[in-house]
């Protein structure tokens, strides 16, 4: 085979790193501005727990002694390295820091990055209720409690709160949702509102169809279809297809 373009490599080698594991030399992750002068190595290689942790204590250093630092490159790195499984609690514990620090200061395209490390990850009792006392500072942060991955009671009792002071009335249905996982017997005036809420709800599948037929009418009609395709409940759609296709 001829020789490969500097093009040809450059694709080739990106492919393998994302695939293989490689040796970086040793301390080579020991400053920030190694970690900078390895940054194109390190966002293709293969997540690693040993690098993630590198990248964590290096963010929380920079920021504890107000060092300056390329905030975006690292967070970046530090998303794909803590994308593996069984994060311990240390880690978690390591990633809200950095986001607590940085959220409420941040550029709009590191608060995007930043809530993203926090996605689908269940967090310490004392970090949620910091994310309840300074929701209003950020709207990520009101996603990290909307969208926390399971049933929390601290949670659950914030979004009673919201819901009885007229609060985030632009979020009600995953207020709802968060009501609903305690309480499957909770109504709500807003018809609309409500059936999405089932959908954002952790509740089980047979739950939630209940719930939809119970609470269905003229007015949530078609919300109720959207939900009913969007979660896989094409029984409801048969149902109701057949039922008024018959009527006519």
């Amino acid at each position: 085979m001829t020789k490969l373009t500097a093009e040809q490599y450059s694709f080739l080698e990106e492919i393998y790193l994302r695939h293989f594991p490689i040796d970086l030399p040793e301390g080579a992750l020991d400053k920030y501005e190694q970690i900078i002068l390895f940054k194109d190595i390190l966002k293709n290689v293969l997540p690693n727990k040993e690098i993630l942790n590198k990248l964590l204590d290096t963010a929380i250093h920079r920021i504890e002694n107000r060092k300056r630092f390329q905030k975006l490159t690292l967070i970046k790195l530090i998303r794909h390295h803590s994308n593996i499984d069984n994060l311990d609690d240390k880690i978690k514990g390591k990633l809200f820091d950095i986001f607590k620090y940085l959220i409420i200061t941040a550029s709009e395209d590191v608060e995007w990055k930043l809530t993203s490390l926090l996605k689908d990850k269940e967090l310490a009792e004392d970090n949620i209720r910091w994310l309840i006392d300074n929701y209003e500072n950020s709207k990520h942060i009101v996603n990290r409690l909307l969208r926390y991955p399971v049933s929390n009671k601290l949670i659950y009792k914030w979004a009673d709160y919201c819901l009885q002071n007229k609060k985030l009335e632009d979020r009600l249905s995953e207020l709802i949702g968060i009501k609903l996982n305690y309480n499957a017997k909770f109504k709500h005036k807003d018809k609309a509102a409500f059936v999405w809420g089932i959908h954002y709800s952790k509740l089980d599948v047979d739950t939630k169809k209940d719930l939809l037929l119970r609470n269905i009418n003229k007015d949530n009609f078609i919300e109720v279809i959207k939900i009913s395709e969007r979660n896989c409940f094409f029984d409801i759609i048969a149902f109701f297809y057949q039922e008024f296709n018959q009527a006519k």
